[in-house]
């Protein structure tokens, strides 16, 4: 049996004060604004499961506490047993031994986890007193220590993994240290189950600088004056020294020299091909950064033929939350609920429908708090304006998406918003049938967070109509004597001569409805 990852709880860490995730066992898929913490989340993961203090260190205590934590103890009584405790707990499943199962965790219940804990240090208590009086702007992240805990209380490190995570992160792919990074880890995983052969390797490794030196540094060392007791040679290996040597070769090309984008597929194909036997948890930061379309397409569809182990994946990318099933979209909101917003709930039918459908807007839509749905390119293109006339600026100054779902599909944004709670309005055609298209057809997705809008004069069945009712003048002017009948088709074309002058348009009264609703 795998293990996989069965909750997150982070506490004081970063923009978490106490936030707290459920993943799925197989696919997650985070998905937010810019500042969300989603490259937290996977940061996270990857630093309980290495059990590396000096990668905690090196990133610093001061950046991984919470500045909110840190204000609040300023704010309030300044004293050592108020000090913010930051945590970061993983509770898993699998197959373990007693060594990690325990209460030593904060639901304080029998289960396997392990956790890293920064606290201050109890050995220095009296000093951080000392100087929590002496200075008033004083915060003593120096004196904080560093711990890594299974839930049965026993220490673990990099040497003795409990759950075993690679992070790929594109916005470093060119970087050497994480390069050589992930390269270590991949032979540690690969050669996990034998560690005879990682013993042979070294030795191996060993002789082979040594003859280099004896073979052909030998002529070099003779130069030296003989009552010199100087020579050349290799550095001695260090821990790392064969993982530090070491390269992956694609058709004889070091990934080093390979494009950004290639390397982000590469290093993730190659840590797939481990996921669920010597690879637990598989992190994607920002896969589509420098990937062509083609080329995401395939990682997508390299990661979906992956059939064990578990994967995070943080993303701006539409299609990947849609090509990935947006049943396993994780939703995290700049106000920071406490949790994200899984859409788990999603009908089976609709995940399957938006995999198939174009990707364009429907994480613009998942991640908005306000959406205006709007059936088709020419209210698109008009809408920003009728926005400015009615409300005085534009949507984004109220933070309102306007998006282009096309008619057919409104049920199925609809869907979302109901298990999301993002206010949403839908500008809808009556199609000379008002009860039936308008009322009927969606009277099991009004709510307090869902209104649709629509004309209520049959007459006036679709919008170039109704726009022509109220800006008959302007248009006849525009299009000539036929111009209802131009309108109707050649509707992008009449909305972007609408657009490009420079006369006041006349809202459509369930338009202007609409903005007010949404704005307010």
């Amino acid at each position: 049996m795998p293990s996989t990852i069965a909750e997150i709880k982070l506490k004081n860490y970063k923009r978490f004060r106490d936030y707290t995730i459920m993943p799925n066992p197989r696919v997650n898929i985070l998905v937010g604004d810019n500042e969300v913490g989603k490259s937290s989340v996977l940061e996270a993961i990857d630093l309980v499961s290495s059990g590396n203090v000096r990668k905690v260190e090196s990133i610093g205590i001061d950046k991984l506490l919470s500045i909110e934590a840190v204000n609040a103890f300023n704010d309030g009584t300044r004293s050592y047993d108020n000090l913010p405790v930051l945590t970061i707990e993983l509770y898993l499943s699998g197959d373990f031994d007693h060594t990690i199962n325990g209460r030593n965790n904060s639901k304080g219940i029998v289960c396997d986890g392990i956790r890293l804990v920064c606290a201050p240090n109890q050995d220095f208590q009296t000093a951080i007193t000392e100087s929590l009086q002496e200075q008033t702007d004083y915060f003593p992240y120096d004196y904080y220590s560093v711990r890594f805990s299974t839930f049965a209380d026993e220490g673990y490190n990099g040497y003795k993994k409990q759950l075993r995570s690679i992070l790929i992160d594109s916005s470093n792919m060119n970087s050497d240290y994480a390069t050589s990074d992930f390269i270590r880890r991949m032979y540690s995983q690969y050669t996990e189950d034998d560690i005879k052969e990682r013993a042979v390797h070294k030795g191996k490794y060993r002789q082979l600088k040594t003859r280099f030196r004896t073979d052909s540094l030998d002529a070099l060392n003779r130069r030296i004056p003989a009552d010199k007791n100087y020579a050349f040679g290799l550095k001695p290996s260090s821990v790392y020294g064969l993982e530090s040597d070491l390269m992956i070769y694609e058709d004889d090309i070091g990934i080093d020299s390979k494009g950004t984008g290639k390397q982000v597929f590469i290093k993730t194909d190659f840590a797939l091909e481990r996921s669920g036997t010597n690879v637990d948890v598989v992190l994607i930061e920002e896969p589509e950064n420098h990937l062509s379309h083609v080329n995401l397409r395939k990682l997508i569809q390299r990661v979906s033929e992956t059939q064990s182990g578990q994967l995070f994946v943080a993303t701006h990318s539409s299609m990947i939350s849609t090509r990935l099933e947006l049943q396993n979209l994780l939703i995290m909101h700049v106000e920071n609920t406490g949790s994200p917003i899984p859409l788990s709930g999603l009908s089976t039918d609709t995940a399957k429908y938006f995999m198939k459908a174009p990707v364009a807007g429907i994480l613009e839509f998942v991640i908005s708090s306000k959406a205006i749905l709007v059936e088709g390119p020419s209210e698109y293109m008009l809408f920003e304006k009728f926005y400015a006339s009615v409300a005085g600026n534009k949507p984004e100054a109220d933070g309102v998406h306007i998006i282009d779902v096309h008619g057919l599909s409104f049920k199925r944004y609809l869907e979302i918003a109901q298990l999301l709670g993002n206010k949403v309005a839908v500008i809808t055609d009556n199609d000379k049938n008002a009860q039936k298209n308008c009322v009927e057809k969606y009277s099991g997705f009004r709510a307090a967070n869902i209104e649709v809008f629509y004309e209520a004069e049959e007459a006036k069945y679709t919008f170039e109509v109704v726009l022509y009712g109220d800006n008959g003048t302007l248009c006849d002017t525009l299009f000539g004597d036929d111009a209802l009948n131009y309108m109707l088709t050649n509707k992008t074309e009449s909305a972007y001569s609408l657009l490009g002058q420079d006369e006041a348009i006349a809202v459509p009264d369930y338009i202007r409805r609409a903005i007010v609703w949404i704005k307010g």
